[in-house]
């Protein structure tokens, strides 16, 4: 089989080139009005749905990140709880000092994400957004978070973690 050269040129077809106009009209004299109406009807619903199923599922996509995000976030808050515990427990500074730092690249990451502490003292006790797990009988303090046992934790104003509390009585 011989090879083609490069300046001879391949074989070109023509295809009739219609205008669309005359394709709809050929379409509207083989499909009487009734039909041709019937049929753009179901066209324009289905190319409506199916622009409705491509929103909702770019919506229902961000949905499943975020949720999967949060399920994360939440999993990694018990380290932050535990690094807490250590430096608290390290009596030696230098020690402490490269826990506060493990402890702060944590932080600093899940800050990146949006993900911020959530201190109630002193605020009304809600229990949408705190876990009382005690009261103590305080005058003049009553229904106000007297102490924080574990701290909260917030990821666009959401609540990931609520916040044990003392609460007032």
């Amino acid at each position: 089989m011989a090879k083609k050269k490069p300046e001879e040129k391949a074989e070109t077809y023509e295809f009739d080139k219609k205008e669309p106009e005359a394709e709809v009209e050929k379409v509207k004299e083989v499909v009487d009005k009734a039909d041709y109406d019937n049929l753009s009807d179901r066209y324009l619903r289905l190319l409506a749905d199916f622009e409705n199923f491509k929103r909702r599922n770019a919506e229902n996509g961000k949905s499943m990140y975020r949720s999967g995000k949060l399920d994360m976030i939440d999993s990694i808050l018990p380290t932050l709880d535990y690094l807490d515990m250590a430096i608290a427990a390290i009596k030696d500074d230098s020690a402490r000092q490269g826990v506060e730092l493990v402890k702060k690249a944590f932080s600093d990451v899940l800050s990146r994400e949006g993900v911020k502490e959530y201190d109630p003292l002193g605020e009304d006790f809600d229990p949408k957004k705190h876990e009382a797990v005690m009261s103590r009988e305080e005058e003049g303090k009553e229904g106000k978070i007297l102490q924080v046992l574990k701290k909260g934790y917030l990821c666009d104003d959401k609540v990931l973690r609520h916040p044990m509390v003392v609460v007032g009585k």
